[in-house]
């Protein structure tokens, strides 16, 4: 079925209650995201039935409208029918608004990911490629040491060693802040000194009587996230209080000499030590039980993508490849993406709706290659089998890989293409359960069946 964007697009903006109620327009692989003036406007049952959306979800403040694939052309569309750019600032007066709110902890978790979104398809495609050097090496004969190899492994650990630069950059865009200023910073963890002292295991150096130590800072995404959350108070109020005249320079010096020692003497250090806490507390969980550690996130993984937080605990991920040299949580995730695949394609066979056979086969290819939001909102959560199918087949594939040991090597989307990242120790374990969450979910709704006119939810 073809979809009239423009229609479309002028559709969404009426019913979310104009263009003048829209503060800020942007989307991510799947999904429209606006920041609204006036919340009460937004008619989303109405919004839910229109050709081409999959569904709707609030985030914080934040209104989500489900595309799927071709978010960009109604992304486009939305900016031409409303007369806005892309990547719009948010007013002032909204920031206010938001900023008199209470806190909630789902905030922390919203930022996160919000942070860390922009970055993933660097890590994705680094990801990749440390995958494929892992075969070239290993199983094709490719020494280790050759040019090819050589360059190849640069291009793969890049985005991993230097991530503290890309997570700045995000985390600035995100905290409306100076975002030269915070790369700097960035640049401060990196900084020869400090990465030298961390592989030498060298003793803290000493300022004002203060030590300044060595943690592991490269591959790291909460020290960079902290500081740069503290950065947009400290540049905001030396900003506010400098000449007009001399702050273009004075500004990012006098900010520059507050940031740097306050990052490597408080920040940095008690960023590290969140890091370290949380991975030892995951890790804890995992030394316990393997095999319920898996049944629970695979479980529970479409869950987590649906609330949002499945970036955020990102993190997680990212701070086991840099202390262990390998992740856990990654393989168990795919478990999830793979049953929603099965699941999917179960659909696809058994509707005898022509648009819900259309939804399961488009579904089936999206989640195949890990894009899993057009699975959740047209299938997942619009049939209490299939729902009941994922669940099963995600707690069945993550089992087994938490059982066996199934690892990752890189940072990597959760899906089928990821395999050379998994061609490590528990390798024989994914392929099991990968087969064996598919399956398993397809079979539950071969079984059980979907009562399309009955089981919607």
């Amino acid at each position: 079925m073809t979809v009239n964007y423009d229609e479309l697009a002028k559709q969404m903006i009426t019913l979310i209650g104009g263009k003048d109620n829209i503060s800020s327009a942007y989307h991510c692989i799947t999904r429209l995201r606006f920041i609204l003036k006036d919340k009460s406007l937004v008619k989303t049952e109405e919004i839910q039935k229109l050709s081409g959306t999959l569904g709707t979800q609030w985030t914080g403040d934040q209104f989500q409208i489900i595309i799927g694939q071709n978010v960009d052309k109604a992304y486009k569309a939305i900016c031409k029918t409303a007369g806005i750019e892309e990547e719009k600032v948010i007013n002032e007066q909204l920031d206010e608004i938001q900023n008199k709110k209470k806190f909630k902890v789902t905030d922390i978790f919203q930022t996160l990911g919000a942070i860390l979104l922009p970055v993933i398809p660097a890590l994705a495609g680094a990801g990749m490629i440390k995958g494929i050097i892992t075969i070239m090496t290993s199983y094709l004969g490719f020494d280790a040491a050759s040019p090819l190899i050589q360059v190849m492994t640069i291009s793969g650990d890049c985005a991993f060693y230097f991530l503290p630069f890309l997570v700045a950059w995000s985390a600035s865009k995100q905290f409306k802040t100076n975002t030269a200023l915070a790369i700097a910073l960035a640049g401060v963890l990196l900084y020869p000194t400090m990465t030298a002292g961390n592989t030498a295991g060298a003793t803290p150096l000493s300022l004002f009587g203060l030590p300044i130590p060595f943690p592991r800072y490269f591959g790291s995404t909460i020290p960079i996230i902290l500081t740069v959350f503290i950065l947009q108070f400290v540049y905001k109020g030396i900003d506010k209080i400098m000449p007009k005249s001399i702050k273009f320079v004075f500004t990012p010096m006098v900010v520059l000499m507050i940031m740097t020692p306050l990052t490597l003497i408080v920040i940095g250090p008690l960023a590290n030590y969140i890091s370290k806490t949380l991975v030892f507390v995951v890790k804890s969980l995992y030394d316990i039980s393997p095999l319920i550690t898996g049944l629970v996130v695979g479980a529970t993984r479409l869950f987590v993508v649906m609330s949002g937080m499945h970036l955020s605990l990102g993190t997680i991920a990212i701070e086991n490849l840099g202390q262990f040299g390998y992740d856990y949580l990654l393989p168990m995730n795919t478990m999830g993406t793979m049953a929603l695949f099965g699941t999917c394609l179960g659909v696809w066979i058994r509707a005898k709706n022509t648009e819900n056979k259309s939804v399961g086969l488009s579904t089936t290819i999206s989640s195949f290659i890990g894009i899993t939001e057009p699975g959740i909102y047209g299938v997942f959560l619009k049939f209490k089998n299939a729902m009941i199918a994922s669940v099963i087949g995600g707690a069945a594939g993550g089992a087994i890989v938490g059982m066996f040991g199934g690892r990752a090597t890189a940072y990597v989307n959760s899906c089928i293409l990821s395999i050379p990242v998994f061609m490590t120790d528990g390798f024989w374990a994914v392929c099991v359960g990968m087969l064996v969450a598919t399956l398993v979910s397809f079979g539950v709704v071969l079984v059980l069946g979907i009562k399309e006119d009955q089981e919607v939810i």
